[in-house]
């Protein structure tokens, strides 16, 4: 799945089917490449994040989660947690290691029952996500070419 086709899709709690928010974003660490949060719009103010591993399930209309205090503002993470927004790829600049640029990330395709990033998408290419090599608060570092 394109982060841009999950991009408004609800987030429903589990124990009472309420709705807590839509997907607007996410955040990605590498090793293996994988999507670390999920970026919410909620009621409240400013964004809050869902750490993936509290995710029970993504389906075609809606993101389930049982817990529904699982869901944090993201003020209140730590920069070094991989679902701070730093993490957030989609318009930053994708280098090479050596310092090669590659475009600037425009989406993530992304399997949405793993969270397994599949590409990083730019204008130009579709890099594998086993490439990724981390990701900061300017740019995207994937491999080098070999």
């Amino acid at each position: 799945m394109l982060l841009s086709k999950a991009r408004g899709k609800a987030v429903v709690d589990l124990t009472t089917a309420e709705t807590i928010g839509a997907v607007t974003g996410c955040t990605v660490a590498p090793s293996p490449a994988h999507i670390a949060g999920l970026r919410l719009k909620t009621r409240g103010r400013g964004h809050h994040m869902l750490h993936w591993e509290d995710v029970r399930s993504f389906g075609p209309d809606a993101v389930s989660v049982e817990e529904p205090d699982r869901v944090r503002d993201e003020k209140d993470l730590e920069a070094g947690d991989q679902a701070h927004a730093v993490h957030n790829p989609i318009g930053k600049a994708v280098l090479t290691e050596t310092g090669l640029e590659k475009g600037t990330v425009m989406d993530v395709e992304f399997d949405e029952q793993s969270g397994r990033i599949a590409h990083l998408v730019t204008a130009d290419e579709q890099i594998p996500g086993e490439d990724l090599v981390g990701v900061g608060s300017y740019a995207v570092v994937v491999t080098a070419p070999q």
